[in-house]
């Protein structure tokens, strides 16, 4: 019984510690995945709008 409550709190332990490290690893590239996501977006709309603008001028 005792070996199952040591084994249960091991795995609770290295679930915590597996968590922190893939929240600290998000935190560390958060800020690039904005900055790309927002020049992807700004290139998306600017090929809509040159789609758009060459259709109505032809």
């Amino acid at each position: 019984m005792f070996d199952r409550l040591v084994g249960a709190c091991m795995a609770v332990l290295l679930a915590s510690i597996a968590i922190y490290c893939a929240a600290q690893i998000i935190q560390s590239i958060w800020p690039i995945l904005v900055v790309i996501t927002g020049v992807i977006a700004l290139a998306w709309i600017a090929i809509i709008v040159i789609r758009i603008w060459r259709s109505r001028r032809f």
